[in-house]
């Protein structure tokens, strides 16, 4: 890493590196410590056997994509200069170098009659009308350093709550003297939102406020996201037991793709409401499972968007209209 320090820099502070270490995935992965697992979170080791202690630190790291065939590979785009023998290959500034940990059904063990799509990134990313652009353009934004440039190699995702926020526009209104709708639409994004990560999710928020900004009432979130349930395996040769299997998708479509997302509140009647206080909120998980997973929601959320609807003057009480 001395010839590229500042690249190696980067991916120091990457999730690319923590990918083995990361206290989400050990969480997850003591209780299904797979093969399958080990192949993306530590793609240096034998998936066979547990990773070594250097691979496990690594995590993804320089000759997981840059070590192929016993050769250093790279886009291209630097070879000439290069003071190492490159091999080009120009896939490697496309989708397709990131489709392997990114885009992949639920591992054999899991004996699915119909193959379902554990992560789902690249599809999504054919149907949003950024389906042209490839995946480092937002990921791997080019960067100038020391009069050169390279493409950035910290993978900003889930560290870069700017980048997060950048994904979604939101507006509210009132619809009705008692309703009132958050609109969610994809914009800064290639692909469904969230993505990723199976349990990803957004949860938007509202609650009634008085004129002195008190809260009055709470109401019920809504969840945007992937939902699976698991169901018995009826075709002849699957064995019994049962298959996950999605069962609904109500996250933000891809851009280009599918509907805005329309959380509507129905607001109880009350004569001191007089605004409704919103929020859409990213999370990586539901609190039940943050809090098996020991996660911090705290550190764990990143507030999208949020601000006050007016209601109507003199809102009726659900006793004057029953």
């Amino acid at each position: 890493m001395q010839c590229h320090s500042d690249i190696a820099a980067e991916w120091r502070s990457s999730l690319h590196r923590q990918s083995w270490e990361d206290p989400v995935f050990q969480s997850a992965y003591s209780v299904e410590p797979l093969a399958f697992c080990r192949g993306c979170h530590a793609p240096t080791s034998n998936p066979k056997k547990t990773p070594t202690v250097a691979a496990g630190r690594n995590g993804v790291d320089c000759v997981t994509c840059h070590v192929q065939q016993g050769g250093i590979v790279g886009s291209g785009e630097h070879a000439a200069s290069a003071a190492h023998p490159v091999f080009a290959d120009a896939r490697l500034s496309t989708e397709a170098a990131c489709g392997g940990c990114h885009q992949f059904n639920f591992p054999p063990i899991s004996k699915q009659v119909v193959p379902q799509a554990m992560q789902n990134t690249l599809a999504e990313h054919e149907q949003s009308r950024f389906s042209d652009t490839p995946c480092q353009s937002c990921h791997m934004p080019v960067v100038e350093t020391g009069g050169a440039s390279h493409h950035r190699h910290d993978f900003s995702v889930l560290g870069n709550a700017a980048m997060i926020r950048s994904a979604a526009k939101v507006r509210a209104s009132l619809t009705g003297a008692n309703q009132v709708e958050v609109v969610v639409v994809a914009d800064g994004v290639g692909h469904a939102f969230p993505t990723g990560d199976m349990f990803r999710r957004l949860e938007v928020r509202a609650e009634v406020r008085d004129s002195g900004g008190r809260t009055t009432n709470t109401l019920r979130p809504v969840i945007l996201a992937r939902r699976f349930a698991d169901k018995p395996r009826q075709a002849a040769g699957a064995g019994g037991g049962f298959q996950r299997v999605q069962v609904g998708d109500d996250r933000v479509a891809p851009p280009g793709f599918g509907e805005p997302r329309r959380v509507t509140f129905a607001i109880p009647g009350s004569p001191s409401a007089e605004r409704v206080h919103y929020q859409v909120v990213y999370q990586r998980m539901s609190a039940p499972m943050a809090s098996a997973f020991r996660v911090d929601r705290a550190l764990d959320e990143i507030v999208l968007a949020e601000g006050d609807v007016a209601l109507a003057a003199n809102l009726p009480t659900k006793k004057e209209h029953p």
